[in-house]
């Protein structure tokens, strides 16, 4: 084989014009890179990357919309790519997430004898505390105590009856309503079994759903377990719960984007990848401010201070962001800001609900 000039990429052997290559990137040279200039390119490169990190950060935290705005205007070189920004900031925060907040389940013997209650103890925090009702008293069962085993049948229930499910979180108490029938099988310590062997007695139109009966077994098998079996079923769910949530916000990006490509459907300019890069780069926003207020700040000085602040400009910077990038009225851009936070808000809430009951699932 004819041996390559030196004037030849080593890696790709393309012709080299200068001191990269113009095919693939590599620095050229012409001679064995020493030791010393193996640290010297080290040093080039870390300084290259920290200083278009920081030319990233800076103006994405202080200048909304800016960011974005130049990159969709063709400037990309000297700052972060967004999905890469996203990548590297979602990591940190999750890596001190989990470190920080060891999910601990823990069971108190009080609601030990309440039929369907039980605790989850971090992982409660992320259902939004609207879509939770209290329980007003202990007794979930009143009325249907007194039926036999064999009349469990959802006709024998009193009218509009409401059960509930125990999610508490170290000092709160949060209830979930569920279907009129669940505590009454619940409460008679039905086996999965009999609950089987009843559903098949039932009409079509009667018997629970597929997805139904596999929760209503699993609730079965747990209301006759031991307190031990309760507490690590219960752990399992906060965990894979957890655990689920960056696969969660990960496909809650593009339904972000989706979200404003309805919004500005009439600003033709504005293609579907224009609008994900805002959600990126807002996204990223998001994780970098909570690590910096929740995790250094609020610990330095032990207060909730930053994170508070921080979230509170994660709200006003979205709407900042979206009248520079897309230019319209402050009245109109309001709008669809509101528009955008029901809609997204809806959205990651029916998430959270399907993580919720797939986590159960799993357990």
């Amino acid at each position: 084989m004819e041996e390559l000039s030196e004037h030849h990429c080593k890696n790709c052997e393309s012709e080299v014009d200068g001191e990269f290559c113009a095919f693939c990137g590599q620095r050229y040279h012409a001679h064995k890179e020493s030791f010393g200039e193996l640290a010297l390119e080290f040093v080039s490169d870390f300084w290259h990357f920290d200083s278009r990190f920081f030319r990233t950060v800076l103006p994405l935290i202080f200048a909304p919309g800016t960011l974005t705005k130049r990159y969709n205007d063709g400037k990309q070189r000297m700052q972060f790519h967004p999905i890469r920004l996203y990548f590297f900031s979602s990591f940190v925060y999750f890596f001190l997430f989990f470190a920080f907040n060891k999910a601990e389940d823990k069971m108190e013997p009080g609601l030990l004898n309440t039929p369907g209650a039980f605790i989850i103890d971090s992982a409660t925090k992320a259902i939004r505390k609207d879509t939770l009702r209290v329980p007003k008293n202990d007794s979930l069962v009143s009325g249907i105590k007194d039926e036999t085993k064999n009349n469990f049948n959802k006709s024998t229930l009193p009218e509009g009856k409401k059960e509930f499910l125990l999610l508490q979180d170290s000092s709160r108490q949060y209830s979930l309503t569920v279907s009129s029938s669940l505590d009454s099988l619940l409460s008679l310590k039905v086996t999965p079994d009999e609950y089987l062997k009843q559903q098949q007695k039932l009409d079509s139109k009667h018997k629970d759903g597929y997805f139904t009966r596999i929760i209503t077994i699993k609730l079965l098998k747990l209301n006759l377990a031991g307190d031990e079996n309760k507490k690590e079923f219960f752990k399992k769910i906060s965990e894979t719960f957890l655990h689920n949530i960056p696969k969660m916000l990960f496909f809650l990006l593009p339904v972000f984007a989706f979200i404003l490509k309805l919004l500005y459907f009439r600003k033709k300019q504005f293609y579907f990848v224009d609008h994900a890069i805002l959600s990126l780069h807002y996204f990223s926003l998001i994780f970098i401010l909570l690590i910096l207020g929740k995790f250094i700040l609020d610990k330095i000085f032990g207060t909730t201070f930053f994170t508070n602040l921080a979230v509170l400009w994660i709200f006003i910077y979205l709407f900042i962001a979206m009248k520079r990038l897309y230019g319209q009225s402050w009245k109109r851009t309001f709008g669809k800001y509101v528009a955008l936070l029901f809609l997204f808000l809806f959205t990651v809430l029916f998430t959270l609900f399907v993580n919720l009951a797939v986590s159960a699932f799993m357990a």
